[in-house]
């Protein structure tokens, strides 16, 4: 059986709420039902509401009896050792239950997550692994490049991430390009969502096969930069009311289409989810995870 339902969510770790007109670097959410195209991306200027709406619509989708694959773009799991060392478990979902014990995320978009950064670096010997704030914000432990950590004793990439190329650090929290803070704030949510979902429910790959081919709702990590995404013109001449102009929009529409097309075939969809890692040594995928739709060839002994 394959997925009913496919969402993309291009998350945001902004510290208030975006602007009122569709902008990069906020989040967008796009829907796709079995047999049609994406619907058009949705825009949320704050992740209280992005997140009642999509409660909302597993809940819909539940009360239907539909299966839902689902995937947000920042890293569900850490480097090696980071889990271990911090929860004395090697499980990722540990380390989300840790975080969304520490997590404060109001509905502003107002957060502490550099506190919880700087409090996590002070449990590692030397400086790190976290780094990066705004200027002129400072927080005992956590220091502002990445050139100032020393001794942590943790890689900067999980396995995925280095088989992907292009994918930066989760310790990178402020800066271009720095994915951290998203992951921090994102797991947290994520540990909640988990947790209301319960046996409806599954995480790829952290949980096992049976557990994903029972589940309704599959949560997993998307990288939409491994895609090529449509241009701007594509869709904005086509579709002038809706935020294409944004890349973030374009991607979860490209997303959306690229996760059902890798489900949406004749063996069911949690043997397509296995198949993709089968390569991938047990302790990887329970510790670090696994990008959706990422060859794991080539990538073992990175």
């Amino acid at each position: 059986m394959s997925f009913d339902t496919v969402i993309a969510v291009d998350w945001s770790a902004r510290s208030s709420l975006s602007p009122r007109r569709p902008v990069a670097d906020a989040i967008f959410i796009c829907c796709k039902h079995r047999a049609e195209p994406p619907e058009h991306p949705l825009y949320f200027r704050g992740r209280a509401s992005a997140l009642a709406y999509l409660y909302d619509l597993l809940e819909r989708a539940l009360s239907r009896a539909a299966r839902v694959l689902i995937g947000f773009d920042f890293g569900f799991g850490y480097p090696r050792g980071f889990a271990k060392a911090l929860t004395g478990s090697d499980s990722a979902l540990a380390v989300w239950n840790w975080l969304a014990e520490r997590i404060e995320d109001r509905p502003d978009n107002s957060n502490n997550r550099f506190q919880v950064a700087a409090e996590i670096n002070n449990k590692f010997p030397g400086i790190g692994p976290f780094w990066g704030a705004p200027a002129g914000q400072t927080y005992a432990g956590l220091p502002h490049r990445g050139s100032l950590r020393v001794g942590h004793g943790l890689p900067d990439l999980r396995l995925t991430e280095q088989a992907s190329g292009s994918a930066q650090s989760a310790w990178k929290l402020f800066t271009t390009g720095a994915v951290g803070s998203q992951t921090l704030l994102g797991v947290s949510h994520l540990a909640g969502l988990r947790h209301w979902l319960g046996k409806r429910g599954s995480v790829w790959p952290f949980e096992a096969q049976a557990k994903q081919a029972a589940a309704s709702v599959t949560l997993t990590e998307i990288y939409p930069s491994l895609l090529s995404i449509p241009s701007a013109e594509s869709f904005t001449v086509a579709f002038p009311d809706e935020p294409y102009h944004v890349l973030d929009a374009r991607q979860v529409w490209a997303v959306c289409n690229f996760m059902s097309s890798v489900t949406d075939r004749p063996q069911n969809a949690a043997s397509a989810l296995s198949e993709m890692v089968a390569d991938v040594p047990k302790s990887v995928l329970k510790e670090e995870g696994w990008i959706f739709g990422l060859s794991a060839q080539g990538a073992i002994g990175c």
